[in-house]
Formats: structure tokens, C-alpha cells, sequence
């Protein structure tokens, strides 16, 4: 299993939640609490005041957040719905509720949606 599948990084996330600890080691530069792993998976995401579904493709993951692309435009402080998808389908999906943090304007169309992971299923 690559390092890079979200079926792997699943795995790592729910084994290793709320035990993750910053990373002081040379190696890690980046002045945050968990390390991000970068993701190509399918993501669907819901908005559960509306219960419309939007469909994104996610860049990143950590032990508390993620970052995705998407069409739909979200607002700062939104709280959704977020299913990762592997592209093993024997692989269970990651489901999340999930605070958007930031939205950029990518300007094709397209917003890169950023945020915290308020609770992992």
C-alpha cells in the first residue's frame, strides 16, 4: 500500500489520533503540530444545512485538517460534511465533520477549501 493512498493514510490517521505529537526533528521544517501528507482522492462533501452534495479532489491531509478543490463555495466557519474516498473499494472511506478554515478563489472556477477536522468516523 503506497504512502500517498488515502486507504494508507486513513489507516495511520486512526490509529495514531490525538497521539500525534509536533515533530522537532531536523527533518520537518514546517512550524505546525502534525505533518501533512498529500492526497489524490476523490472527495465527496456535504453541506448538512442544505443536504446538497458537492463533488472535489483533495491536495492534503493531517492529523487535524485537510485541503480539497471543489466548485462549490463555502464560507469561513461552515461546517461540512467531508467522505475520502480510496480508490480500493475494499478499503472503508474516511467520513469527517469538518470546519472550513479558509477559502481561496483558484479563478478557473475552482475554490481550494481549507479546515480542521472536528471529529473522524
Amino acid at each position: 500500500m503506497d504512502r500517498y493512498d488515502p486507504a494508507y493514510i486513513k489507516l495511520v490517521f486512526l490509529k495514531i489520533k490525538g497521539e500525534l505529537m509536533p515533530s522537532t526533528g531536523s527533518e520537518y521544517d514546517e512550524k505546525r503540530n502534525f505533518i501533512r501528507m498529500f492526497v489524490n482522492a476523490n472527495v465527496n462533501i456535504t453541506d448538512p444545512t442544505t443536504g446538497n452534495i458537492y463533488q472535489g479532489q483533495g491536495k492534503n491531509l493531517s492529523g487535524d485538517g485537510a485541503m480539497f478543490t471543489t466548485d462549490g463555495k463555502f464560507e469561513v466557519n461552515q461546517k461540512l460534511n467531508l467522505t475520502i474516498s480510496a480508490e480500493n473499494s475494499n478499503i472503508a472511506s474516511l467520513n469527517a465533520e469538518f470546519k472550513v478554515i479558509r477559502v481561496t478563489d483558484c479563478g478557473d472556477g475552482q475554490y481550494e477549501i481549507a479546515g480542521t477536522m472536528l471529529d473522524v468516523n
